[in-house]
């Protein structure tokens, strides 16, 4: 299907019917409507952004528990208790139903201390948003942060569609041999003999990860 150039667009809208009186009646009533909406949507972000700020000093004092080392405790993200955004993120929907997480990411996670949400635009919540997820200090990659950002539109205001228009989010700086999106695989060797046999070449794949997205 070829793109559809300006004036065959105009040409093709000035030889479309005219709506008859009660479709004309019924689209000046979607537009008053869809005013409503919009202011509707308006104050139920100012809503959320009130609530929102009363809400962060309970999760302050959460990740002030979770976070809280008793003598020589597990050095990991959540040490009062252990595995704890690993659980929540496996028991969230967005990640557990769809197998997201795998068994190799599980270690990784251990060391979440927090994640944190955030609007691009607490007055239009339908712009996107942006998830920060905060590590300790790791054997697998340098990084203390990782974020990433969507970016979305609403495609259709009769029905609320959303369509996500781009994505960004961190490079992870894995340290050497932690990688846990890619896995180590014999590779074959050409040739016959048991001197060939004997040595053992291994190249990576990628595999399916929770830190793949990044």
């Amino acid at each position: 299907m070829g793109l559809v150039k300006k004036d065959d667009a105009k040409t093709e809208e000035a030889d479309a019917p005219e709506d008859p009186p009660i479709v004309k009646k019924l689209k000046e009533i979607d537009d008053k409507y869809l005013e409503l909406e919009r202011e509707y949507e308006k104050e139920v972000a100012k809503l959320e952004a009130e609530f929102k700020a009363k809400q962060q000093p309970h999760l302050e004092e959460r990740k002030k528990i979770l976070t809280a080392a008793e003598g020589d405790g597990p050095k990991i993200g959540t040490p009062a208790l252990s595995g704890f955004w690993l659980k929540a993120l496996q028991n969230h929907p967005a990640f557990g139903e769809s197998d997201t997480i795998q068994e190799w990411d599980g270690p990784v996670l251990e060391y979440l201390v927090d994640i944190e949400t955030s609007n691009h635009d607490n007055d239009d919540t339908k712009k996107g948003f942006k998830l920060v997820f905060h590590f300790s200090e790791n054997p697998y990659f340098t990084n203390t942060e990782l974020f990433k950002e969507y970016y979305t539109e609403e495609m259709n205001p009769y029905n609320g569609e959303l369509v996500v228009k781009e994505i960004k989010a961190s490079n992870i700086e894995w340290k050497a041999g932690k990688d846990v999106t890619v896995e180590k695989v014999a590779k074959k060797v050409k040739g016959g003999g048991a001197k060939k046999a004997k040595q053992k070449k291994e190249k990576e794949e990628a595999r399916p990860s929770f830190f793949r997205d990044f």
